[in-house]
């Protein structure tokens, strides 16, 4: 298929595809309103999360730690995160004690450990229900809203996440929250706390707050992100679609690059694999080395990113004749008018955290991975729409 033909095919497959509300049981097509829609069936959740994070707020101002296990990149999503717990850390090889709280992340069809389904702790499984005696499960939704199901644990992780935050403020505690490094206070941020092992303030100005408001403001908040991008972002989604399927169906050299937490799992472990090939690229973080390979015209290159745009991959791709898409919050000005690039804003603020507080400094619970895995996938799905001929 040429390029001319491609493109008409993608974009006229897409047009009949244009932005529709996802009704009630109904599945759109674009994979940004099935994220928002498993966002939206969370909402019902949120009444027994409140009641979790009161049974494990008990626990973490009693004293007891706090953990992460199961799905690694779930794992990862939750850890060292923007707007996380400083306090979580991941479980490993150790066995939970009585007065622990697990964070358990169940990958599809594996059962939960007896280590920790079996143990003491208090655990909270998203993505199931399995969670033992005394425990808590939250669905994802992913069959529902026709989602991976290993993004769609990200939703009830950081719901979760925000109600344990407002169970731990109505028993007057607040806990440190991460700030992103890459914002100019976050490395100071995980000086001044982390690496002295200060995990809760001594003192704070945060106001009790009541269960089901910050799950709420964040379903709120990402699902208004999701629609943006559908709405603003249609055009230039179709267009990486359509470029993927020629350089794919040419025999061209088609990489999905990916930084983050959730990432690069969800590219190099799910059937986007199956059409691109999977590599870490960390841009905006010059300590950060990057993959060694070589391009030539006809190649297209899909970077997911973070805050900052890809300056190292333009600089060596484009002179190749190579084709970039990339998602970042930040466009690069060297790079507007070239046909041959196209920026896709992911529309989560700068700071990834996006749920403010009153009293706290820094927003709370990233959006980048729910919405970020929204948009590769959504690239992937009208890729193979383009392949098939659709």
């Amino acid at each position: 298929m040429n390029a001319m033909l491609a493109a008409a095919v993608c974009i006229g497959a897409a047009a009949a595809d244009a932005p529709v509300p996802a009704e009630q049981g109904v599945l759109t097509d674009s994979y940004l309103l099935r994220a928002e829609r498993a966002l939206q069936l969370a909402r019902d959740d949120v009444p027994a999360m409140t009641e979790a994070a009161d049974r494990a707020a008990a626990r973490l101002a009693a004293g007891g730690a706090f953990y992460a296990a199961g799905q690694a990149s779930m794992v990862s999503e939750l850890c060292g995160r923007a707007g996380g717990f400083m306090a979580l850390k991941s479980l490993g090889s150790a066995v939970p004690a009585d007065g622990d709280v697990v964070v358990y992340s169940q990958p599809p069809g594996e059962p939960i450990p007896d280590g920790i389904g079996g143990s003491a702790a208090l655990v909270i499984v998203l993505g199931g229900t399995g969670a033992g005696e005394g425990g808590f499960g939250f669905p994802n939704h992913a069959a529902e809203a026709g989602i991976s199901p290993t993004l769609a644990n990200a939703i009830p992780g950081w719901l979760f996440t925000g109600e344990l935050v407002a169970a731990l403020t109505r028993l007057g505690k607040m806990p440190v929250m991460f700030e992103s490094i890459g914002m100019y206070g976050g490395y100071a941020r995980m000086a001044r706390y982390r690496e002295k092992g200060i995990f809760w303030h001594d003192e704070h100005s945060v106001p009790a707050l009541p269960g089901g408001e910050v799950a709420g403001r964040y379903i709120d908040t990402v699902s208004g992100m999701l629609r943006r991008v559908e709405a603003e972002e249609r055009g230039n989604l179709n267009r990486a679609g359509a470029w993927a399927a020629e350089g794919k169906g040419a025999g061209h050299r088609v990489i999905m690059y990916s930084m983050g937490h959730l990432f690069p799992a969800e590219v190099a472990d799910t059937a986007i694999a199956d059409v691109f090939e999977s590599a870490v690229w960390n841009s905006g973080f010059m300590q950060s080395s990057v993959p060694d390979h070589e391009y030539a015209p006809g190649d297209v290159l899909i970077h997911i990113g973070y805050q900052h745009a890809p300056y190292r991959l333009l600089e060596r791709a484009r002179p190749a004749g190579a084709r970039v898409v990339y998602v970042d919050v930040m466009c690069h000005r060297d790079y507007t008018g070239d046909e041959d690039v196209i920026w896709i804003d992911p529309m989560w603020p700068w700071p990834d955290g996006c749920v403010a507080l009153e009293g706290y400094d820094v927003p709370i619970l990233p959006a980048s991975g729910i919405v970020n895995g929204a948009i590769a996938w959504e690239i992937y799905r009208v890729t193979e729409a383009c392949l098939r001929g659709e």
